[in-house]
């Protein structure tokens, strides 16, 4: 664990209220922080810094959840440009930022496409921040 984020103090606060509340502490760490995870009464897995996680088996599926979260990040960014270039009036990043937008969607219709094709399912990635 580094310098950022919260304290030790309150990472086990946090632990014990996933546990009051039902969450099962896991034999797996957060590949992030290396704190345990828990298992919510939803079926959901989460890291009491980073909140939900993903669980993979296999060198592929690590790949497939990484870039989704990079294909996430994408959109976040160039919908936020685009609304600056909205607030800004300008039509060329707009027009710039639109294009990263569409792209991105474009990948990840395919993707979740070529998924459905192969009957895998994925969980979300983690929460932001």
């Amino acid at each position: 664990m580094g310098g950022e984020g919260p304290g030790s103090d309150d990472i086990v606060k946090k632990m014990a209220q996933l546990m009051m509340q039902g969450a099962v502490m896991l034999d797996k760490t957060c590949p992030a922080d290396g704190l345990p995870l828990f298992k919510l009464k939803t079926g959901d897995v989460v890291c009491p810094v980073h909140g939900k996680v993903v669980i993979v088996a296999s060198d592929e599926e690590a790949r497939d959840v990484e870039v989704e979260e990079i294909i996430r990040e994408v959109r976040y960014r160039a919908a936020r440009n685009v609304m600056k270039g909205l607030e800004e009036d300008n039509v060329d990043t707009v027009s710039k930022w639109l294009g990263v937008l569409e792209t991105a969607e474009r990948i990840l219709a395919i993707r979740r496409g070529s998924r459905q094709g192969q009957g895998s399912v994925r969980g979300e990635g983690r929460e932001s921040k």
